[in-house]
């Protein structure tokens, strides 16, 4: 796959789960029913799958990460898929800041591309 191939696949990805043919990174959904629960970022990994455990740590282990202090707190919880996190208001209202950071932006587009 070339890199415009590639650009396009993520394109398409990217508006069917945010909307968006950039993403949107600080994406966090939650749909009723959904087996996935909370959802979050550019490709909407998932609490349930463990891929957003993966990706909050390796945001919060990232330097110059702004919200590793505040996210980090929820790290156990995460690993351990708690369903209740779908309904963690503090946990949601830092991911949505976390998605305006730099760092996040670069840690999403990594993780996608190896993960996905």
């Amino acid at each position: 796959m070339d890199d415009l191939q590639k650009a396009t696949a993520q394109a398409i990805v990217n508006i069917f789960e945010t909307g968006s043919a950039r993403g949107e990174y600080g994406k966090v959904t939650l749909l009723p029913g959904d087996t996935g629960h909370l959802t979050y970022g550019r490709a909407q990994t998932t609490l349930a799958s463990g891929n957003l455990f993966l990706l909050i740590n390796s945001y919060v282990n990232a330097i110059g990460c702004e919200f590793g202090d505040e996210l980090s707190a929820f790290l156990q919880r995460l690993d351990d898929r708690d369903n209740s996190m779908d309904h963690e208001v503090k946990f949601s209202r830092f991911l949505r800041m976390a998605g305006d950071d730099p760092v996040m932006i670069r840690v999403q587009y990594s993780f996608f591309d190896n993960v996905y």
